[in-house]
């Protein structure tokens, strides 16, 4: 196998590295609190190469973002991993995914997602983001729970109040809830969504007709 060359590994790094501290300043100090010369500080890198591979600072921003998603998507999917493998109850599955979401990553992603209001340049960069996300998402759902006797629409509709549940329960924590309604929000979303589910086998995964429609071009 032929070496990769030394210009393609240190780009590769060097893109690493600026989208690392992006990732890092989304989720300490928000959208607004960005900027762009500490970002150059923690990375070690001078502008003139951040704006060589990121042409504005919503570019950067953009590939901040995908990767924010793509880190939430890996660390949930590995908590349904072990629920799937029968490592974890679905309470402990529902405590652990709640969690998720409310840490750093999620607040990072809804930063740039409040964004998208206003800074149209930037919404238009991550839209490819976004949908990759909701198709993640919903595959997240369907691969790791079956509802029995309910239609792909109904299932659907299911697991889409359970994200909308999840979102505001970590609104709710980044506010300082109190621990009681931590328990409760964990003791309820497992008695109402998750009870009437049956759990798949690790091996088995479903690809829904909605997540194979949401890749096709229009």
């Amino acid at each position: 196998m032929s070496e990769v060359p030394k210009r393609i590994r240190n780009k590769e790094r060097t893109i690493a590295l600026l989208v690392t501290a992006t990732k890092d300043q989304l989720i300490d100090r928000g959208f607004h609190g960005i900027s762009i010369q500490v970002i150059l500080d923690a990375a070690q890198i001078k502008r003139g190469a951040l704006f060589h591979h990121f042409p504005t600072k919503d570019h950067l921003i953009a590939a901040a973002f995908s990767e924010l998603l793509d880190d939430l998507l890996k660390e949930l999917n590995g908590v349904a991993r072990k629920l799937r493998l029968g490592r974890a109850t679905k309470r402990e599955f529902s405590e652990e995914i709640s969690l998720i979401v409310s840490k750093g990553h999620f607040h990072g992603c809804m930063e740039v997602a409040l964004a998208m209001r206003t800074a149209f340049e930037l919404s238009e960069l991550i839209k490819g983001a976004v949908e990759d996300w909701r198709s993640g998402f919903r595959d997240f759902w369907a691969n790791t729970f079956g509802l029995p006797g309910a239609t792909e629409d109904e299932a659907d509709m299911h697991w889409s109040l359970a994200s909308d549940v999840l979102r505001g329960h970590a609104f709710s924590m980044s506010f300082g809830a109190a621990p009681v309604a931590h328990r409760r929000h964990i003791d309820g979303f497992t008695k109402v969504f998750l009870e009437c589910a049956d759990v798949r086998p690790f091996e088995s995964t479903v690809t829904t007709l909605k997540t194979k429609n949401s890749g096709r071009k229009s």
